[in-house]
């Protein structure tokens, strides 16, 4: 399979860039973001995302001036860098210093090129609409699960690899090798203790390549399916932040979790009221722990749910 290979230079180039933006960052103090789950506070570099971006441009515009043109690629390119950058922009503030972008200003751009992402790849109206809607919907979900060193990127890292063993037989699929490549490196970076972080650059980027990259199948049984590897990210902002902590879905008036003198996280004291997210709900399971055990244990949970519902698709032939 010589798709293998864009795989390892996706791999490569993406660890090349991040290293140097690594440096870069730190030594100018360029869009340093603090981690807060740790008792020094330590200063890491955010938006790293906004390096994956130009390297997937590079790898896709090679793919593509190499091998056969795919319009639709691009498409998809395309909507990828609109939410990478809007990430990207958001990232230049600090979360607990400044306020970002308003939800006005994140929206209005998400759900246009969302809608004309939708409209360019099926040529209708309202399929465009119902393709906009999952796409800006379900890339969400890689910027609200999230919050400790790895747990977004690690979970996308495993959608990711879901994703490419449904599109294994789409000529898609070696575009869903790319992403792998650029995911991988940047957890490698992210792990705990996390050297960067991804940005909402980063976030936003995986969650709509991945996403968008399904939806380009137009396969409506496919898409459905896909959706169903998130459910632990719908139970995470539905059925724990929203419906415990309704005022404050997105964590950003009070920090989320309490660094004991131990080094380990535990659940800050609400004054009797219980606000939980997936890793709260594994603190309130297991009392406290150390950060990368609470990561740990989400990213089992994410791919075991992928693994269930692998299983089961193999079992209906869809």
């Amino acid at each position: 399979m010589t798709e293998i290979i864009y795989f390892f230079l996706s791999l490569v180039l993406s660890l090349i860039g991040i290293y140097f933006f690594n440096k870069f960052s730190r030594k100018k103090k360029f869009f340093l973001g603090i981690d807060i789950n740790k008792k020094a506070q330590n200063k890491t570099p955010e938006a790293t995302g906004i390096v994956l971006l130009l390297i997937l441009w590079i790898i896709v515009l090679w793919i593509n001036f190499t091998q056969e043109f795919n319009l639709q690629i691009f498409y998809w390119l395309g909507i990828v860098s609109v939410f990478s950058l809007i990430g990207f922009l958001d990232d230049t503030t600090t979360k607990w210093e400044k306020k970002g972008l308003s939800l006005k200003q994140r929206a209005v751009p998400v759900a246009f090129f969302s809608f004309l992402f939708g409209f360019l790849v099926s040529g209708e109206i309202i399929t465009g609409i119902l393709i906009g809607v999952f796409v800006a919907g379900f890339s969400s979900f890689h910027n609200s699960f999230a919050g400790l060193n790895g747990w977004e990127v690690g979970s996308s890292y495993i959608i990711a690899v879901f994703a490419g063993f449904l599109l294994i037989t789409n000529s898609f699929f070696v575009y869903s090798l790319v992403l792998m490549g650029l995911i991988l490196a940047l957890l490698l970076f992210n792990i705990y203790p996390a050297r960067v972080f991804p940005g909402d650059s980063g976030t936003l980027l995986m969650g709509s390549s991945i996403t968008g990259l399904i939806a380009l199948t137009m396969q409506t049984e496919l898409i459905f399916f896909f959706t169903l590897f998130y459910l632990p990210h719908f139970i995470d902002l539905f059925f724990l932040k929203i419906l415990t902590n309704p005022e404050d879905p997105t964590q950003v008036k009070i920090k989320p979790y309490k660094v004991l003198e131990n080094g380990k996280l535990g659940i800050p004291d609400y004054k009797g009221k219980i606000k939980l997210d997936f890793a709260k709900l594994i603190l309130k399971v297991f009392g406290s722990m150390k950060e990368w055990k609470i990561v740990l244990i989400i990213w089992v949970i994410v791919a075991l749910n992928g693994l269930f519902w692998i299983i089961v698709l193999g079992k209906i032939n869809l």
